[in-house]
């Protein structure tokens, strides 16, 4: 089952949240992602979080439309967007995508790519998508598909990614190993429709981005 979280981070285009409702079978609004949700038409089929920013008229109407309504206290362990992530694998997802999870609070920001680790443990096939970026985290072989020119980038994520191979991109590389902080994978680019990597030993973090 996909699920399809919205966060109170900086918000996706319309555009963008449509296509990615189209074929999601769980909808979670966490606390003000509930605002872009129903700016944009689309009812959740939950709503999470401590409410400390989604206005109170909000949370009215959606209660009104008898959604589904999970309310915390805001002293608690958990960040609105893991409550949610935690809510769609409690319901069977076995993949999530995340929006609003990024933007000017780099510290939810990097908290929420931790989720996408968490997801990697647990087999689930987890993104973290906005208008210019889409971040996932791989530990196996990948053969990824793309067009001439698009931008790809990998980072190493909290270990050494070892003998690393990229085949079919702008920039290859041959059993190099990755560590963390390294910028010679940044702002690799397609040359045809698919690039390969593989490697050793590691989790690698994947970005599409576009300016």
């Amino acid at each position: 089952m996909k699920a399809l979280i919205v966060s109170g981070g900086r918000a996706p285009s319309e555009e963008l949240l449509l296509e990615y409702i189209v074929d999601s079978e769980l909808i979670i609004g966490a606390d003000r992602g509930c605002e872009v949700l129903l700016k944009y038409g689309v009812v959740p089929n939950y709503i999470i979080g401590d409410f400390d920013s989604a206005s109170k008229e909000t949370i009215k109407k959606l209660e009104e439309m008898n959604v589904c309504k999970f309310k915390y206290k805001k002293e608690k362990d958990y960040t609105d967007t893991e409550l949610a992530f935690k809510l769609a694998l409690d319901k069977g997802a076995t993949e999530i995508i995340m929006m609003g999870v990024t933007g000017s609070r780099y510290d939810h920001t990097l908290g929420n790519i931790g989720l996408l680790l968490k997801a990697l443990e647990l087999k689930v096939n987890a993104k973290i998508i906005d208008d210019n970026n889409k971040i996932y985290l791989i530990n196996k072989n990948t053969k990824f598909t793309g067009h001439f020119g698009d931008i790809i980038s990998f980072q190493a994520y909290f270990q050494t990614v070892k003998s690393l191979n990229i085949k079919g991109a702008k920039y290859e590389l041959s059993n190099y190993d990755l560590k963390i902080g390294e910028s010679i994978t940044t702002s690799n680019e397609f040359l045809e429709e698919s690039i390969e990597i593989s490697f050793e030993e590691g989790v690698l973090m994947v970005l599409h981005t576009r300016d």
